[in-house]
């Protein structure tokens, strides 16, 4: 069963929540901290989409199907100060309107088909990705400059898929739904503090997620009915950068 993003996120809030109740031992006394700032998001995978057989005589080349595109949101950190140097962070976007292209050729019969490569824009989806990591930074509290790395788990949803209804496949054929199945990823960060004074702070990140999970991609007929579903593993794996300015209290 694959998990709920409805049980998922309460229960990562509700964790995170249980920690913050223990008193922080810092020595400046800034238990708490929000940063906002530029997310970008940049897919790794060049195997992205569905790219299995799909049934009868309808097939993909190898690879075909889609593949997602970088996109730009903005981004919101919340950090709890366990000590001088732990800190758990949730890391929360506005979910960003991903945009993906068509990989590859779907035929039919001898040289019926479609390149799907022709179609910059073929669907889009909104995900959302709310993250925990705990993080240790180097330096002491008074340092003006503060790296740190740290790790944890990102929780990936995606909604409002939409498809371009103008793509013609051969004998009328038309892509049907689209969807994506909710995912799990381990997440590492590396990032770098500026403390602009004790209170304000610049943040710079780079963090990258192990994120697959499934598609499934179903073709129907002229008159509306299915004809084939083919469903395989998406391989994103983004590298997602992180500039923005913080308050801490």
């Amino acid at each position: 069963m694959k998990p709920s993003f409805k049980t998922i996120l309460p229960i990562a809030l509700l964790g995170l929540t249980a920690v913050t109740a223990t008193h922080a031992e810092t020595s400046d006394g800034k238990t708490f901290g929000v940063s906002a700032g530029w997310l970008h998001i940049m897919p790794q995978s060049s195997e992205q989409g569905v790219n299995n057989q799909l049934g009868n005589n309808w097939n993909m080349t190898e690879n075909a199907g889609f593949k997602v595109k970088d996109a730009d949101t903005v981004g919101l950190g919340f950090d709890y100060c366990v000590n001088d140097n732990v800190s758990l962070e949730m890391v929360l976007g506005a979910p960003p309107k991903m945009k993906l292209s068509g990989v590859g050729r779907v035929n039919l019969i001898g040289n019926l088909g479609v390149e799907l490569g022709d179609y910059d824009n073929i669907a889009t989806t909104r995900a959302y990705t709310p993250t925990v990591l705990a993080k240790y930074q180097f330096g002491t509290i008074n340092s003006k400059i503060r790296p740190y790395l740290g790790g944890g788990l990102m929780y990936a949803h995606f909604s409002d898929i939409k498809t371009d209804p103008n793509i013609a496949l051969p004998l009328g054929a038309k892509i049907g739904n689209v969807s994506v199945d909710d995912a799990i990823a381990p997440v590492v960060v590396a990032g770098i503090d500026y403390n602009i004074n004790k209170e304000w702070f610049a943040t710079a990140s780079v963090s990258y997620a192990h994120l697959s999970t499934d598609a499934t991609l179903t073709i129907n007929s002229s008159t509306g009915s299915k004809l084939v579903t083919g469903k395989s593993e998406i391989e994103i794996n983004p590298i997602i950068t992180y500039v923005g300015l913080g308050y801490r209290f």
